[in-house]
């Protein structure tokens, strides 16, 4: 592995100070910082999900391309793009790459409202996913460094609780976007906002020290060895995976409640943000606890409680696409949500302990790409192909196709079950 340094610029106005020298509260506001990007970039990527049908309209498109133009191609070039700039976050300045990738998504964003052309608008969500690739890894490498390993998993629940909760602003928001000023302008404001709250959070965080390093000699090993047991790390990755792609059916909520149901965008928006983003915030914040406490018993508890999970939301989630009433409907999407959104702490908080402190960001990274490039890339496009081909667009097609994809679940609960049980065996059963 090259050691040579990253070109992304260093921090010389401010020293960098070890991370237990930060107040309690100054470090609290960090993680609010970085709950606020993570806010901003799930606003960001979900608000088109709420101007599919116009755009669909507009530009006369069919389900395959608005899946292609919400799944893969957003997601395929900012997964492959996320693993170089993870490896300049695990050696260079994060909070320099945080903020760079904060301005080009928002950038991106607001170029997305000039569209004149399906590809136009295909060329500016790519340019979103690739300044959001640098943005998780290096939240989660600096948080690393700022909390200590048994308060990680929290620290990444309340992270991940502004992620979800960007879900929330995006759909709510976007439905009254698009029923007030339209997707354009909607697109234009979101970038306008973006890159002040970019501004805001370069001049008040801090690059802290990295803590808990290894020896100057192990810092140059190829970044295989840096992962742990490599079945453990590929079990997990593969696990993510799944986790994305049985989720990719969110990004087709809006489009089926208009559909079935005939509701108008602020309501959708009003409703799906309060059952996905509310009910996904407080599940990972309880589930922050909850990693807190498995943390404590052993490294494989994370995984199989992620296990009962996967299988546990199976059932309400595809209820969900069958009841005939949208509230009913609704409810059960809160309940799965709720319990889904747990994941994040015991899931990231396994991460962590299974690799190497100089390789936190590629970890994230590479699982992220996995989940980014299957899930999120591939989800979407596969319900919209499905949609087609079993109903061409209809609301039957569409339910049918997204029961499909959400079954996935129990594979996800397979690849999570069989990981707890690797680390037991390879890491035994006492914590780190």
């Amino acid at each position: 592995m090259n050691t040579a340094h990253s070109t992304v610029p260093q921090e010389i106005a401010v020293p960098r100070t070890a991370s237990q020298d930060f107040s309690p509260a100054y470090r609290t506001y960090v993680l609010v910082a970085l709950a606020v990007v993570g806010f901003m970039c799930s606003v960001d990527k979900v608000v088109i999900t709420m101007f599919m049908e116009p755009i669909k309209k507009e530009f006369l498109l069919s389900d395959t391309q608005l899946g292609l133009l919400t799944g893969l191609a957003f997601s395929l070039l900012g997964g492959l793009v996320s693993i170089p700039l993870a490896r300049m976050a695990d050696r260079g300045n994060r909070k320099w790459i945080i903020f760079l990738s904060f301005a080009v998504w928002t950038l991106m964003t607001g170029a997305s409202g000039m569209a004149t052309s399906f590809m136009f608008l295909l060329a500016a969500r790519i340019g979103v996913g690739v300044g959001e690739a640098g943005c998780v890894p290096a939240s989660h490498s600096m948080l690393g460094d700022y909390y200590p390993r048994e308060l990680r998993g929290r620290a990444y629940a309340a992270h991940f609780s502004g992620v979800y909760l960007g879900m929330l602003g995006g759909m709510l928001g976007g439905g009254a976007l698009v029923q007030t000023v339209g997707w354009r302008d909607g697109f234009v404001w979101l970038g306008a906002g973006g890159m002040l709250l970019a501004l805001i959070f370069h001049f008040t965080v801090r690059e802290p020290l990295r803590v808990d390093q290894p020896p100057q000699d192990t810092l140059g090993r190829n970044i295989w060895s840096q992962l742990g047991d490599l079945q453990c790390f590929f079990m997990l990755v593969l696990a993510f995976a799944f986790v994305g792609l049985a989720g990719a059916v969110g990004a087709w909520l809006p489009s089926y409640f208009e559909r079935a149901f005939a509701m108008q965008p602020l309501v959708i928006g009003l409703g799906l943000g309060l059952c996905i983003g509310l009910a996904s915030g407080i599940g990972a914040l309880v589930g922050g606890q909850i990693s807190v406490k498995l943390a404590r018993k052993s490294r494989a508890h994370g995984a199989r409680y992620s296990a009962y999970v996967s299988w546990g939301v199976l059932i309400p989630l595809i209820a969900s696409f069958y009841v005939p009433n949208p509230w009913l409907a609704m409810g059960l999407l809160f309940i799965t949500f709720l319990v889904a959104g747990t994941l994040a702490g015991p899931v990231f908080g396994t991460v962590q302990d299974l690799v190497a402190p100089q390789a936190r960001a590629t970890a994230v990274a590479i699982i992220g790409v996995a989940g980014v490039i299957i899930g999120q890339g591939m989800g979407p496009m596969l319900v919209g192909m499905l949609s087609d081909i079993l109903g061409t667009g209809s609301v039957a097609g569409l339910r049918s196709s997204m029961t499909v994809i959400a079954a996935i679940n129990l594979l996800t609960g397979l690849f999570f079950w069989t990981l707890s049980r690797r680390i037991a065996r390879v890491y035994g059963h006492k914590p780190v």
